[in-house]
């Protein structure tokens, strides 16, 4: 039914590939994922089986959600077919390009949020968001952007008397997860709020706020919630409402934390008033600001 066209990129258990359907000429995504591959053969179909059943659930549920066309097995490889983005990822975009203006990057925050709130309204715990896994539909600057990668993904099972289990384990990428992640004392949902406020610190000022020059000195870090927003010079140009929505994104107590649909109704997404930062020349006496919001905006 496929033919395969250009390699799109790598991932650790896979490589993704152009698949061009016969009949139709319509091109997918296709992550191709081989049988005989040496890495932990177990682990890597318990991932590939998990990401089908988690997004035959998901799939297409909102505006901007993934979705699996098609999934199918031969001798030697397991294929997944999924919408084509053709605008790479948004670590990519950043690194070619740089950070986001802020009214570009509350568009993109925006519409993950919306998804968020749609997965966890299934249940449904991403646990490794990351700007590597957030797709660009199209190169454009205002592209739609998709999260992708469910592999790690997990349904909040109940508990007899009907509350809701968290979930255990260490898993996802360090820089993204949570405290309670690292602890091992269980968790949820408000993981996702966390790397949502990591990927929007790093699409603001094209860094996260708890990268360190060693490994363990970012978990102590990230164990204690350390952060602030240093340097200041970073961020003179963001506005007061964005650093807020960061800082609650990154409540130390999980409890704090917002939920998606919390974060939709922050000020920074929701207000139609375009935000405003000062321009540091003001302070020198310069009246002169500059708004945030791009065109597309």
């Amino acid at each position: 039914q496929y033919r395969a066209g250009k390699t799109l990129g790598f991932g650790t258990y896979s490589i993704v590939k152009e698949m061009i359907h016969v009949k139709t000429g319509k091109v997918y995504a296709c992550k191709v994922s081989s049988r005989k591959s040496k890495i932990n053969k177990q682990r890597m179909k318990a991932m590939i089986l998990n990401e089908i059943d988690m997004l035959t659930r998901i799939s297409g549920g909102t505006e901007n959600m993934i979705i699996l066309s098609d999934y199918f097995e031969t001798s030697h490889n397991i294929y997944l077919c999924y919408d084509l983005c053709t605008g790479g990822d948004v670590f990519d975009r950043i690194c070619k390009q740089g950070s986001y203006i802020e009214g570009d990057a509350a568009v993109l925050v925006q519409s993950l949020c919306s998804d968020i709130a749609y997965i966890h309204s299934k249940g449904i715990v991403h646990r490794d968001l990351k700007p590597e896994n957030l797709l660009l539909r199209t190169p454009a600057s205002n592209s739609q952007v998709m999260i992708a990668d469910f592999g790690l993904a997990r349904e909040l099972g109940k508990d007899d008397d009907g509350k809701t289990c968290l979930l255990t384990g260490v898993h996802g990428t360090p820089l993204y997860m949570a405290p309670e992640m690292y602890s091992k004392t269980g968790y949820g949902k408000p993981v996702d709020i966390w790397a949502l406020g990591v990927i929007t610190h790093f699409i603001l000022v094209g860094r996260t706020p708890f990268k360190r020059k060693h490994k363990e000195a970012e978990r102590r870090v990230i164990l204690k919630g350390d952060f602030n927003f240093e340097p200041w010079k970073d961020w003179t140009h963001i506005s007061q409402t964005a650093q807020d929505f960061i800082r609650r994104c990154l409540a130390f107590d999980p409890n704090e934390r917002m939920t998606a649909e919390e974060c939709l109704e922050h000020e920074w997404l929701a207000s139609a008033t375009p935000r405003f930062a000062h321009d540091p020349a003001k302070r020198a006496g310069n009246s002169s600001s500059f708004p945030l919001f791009s065109a597309s905006t």
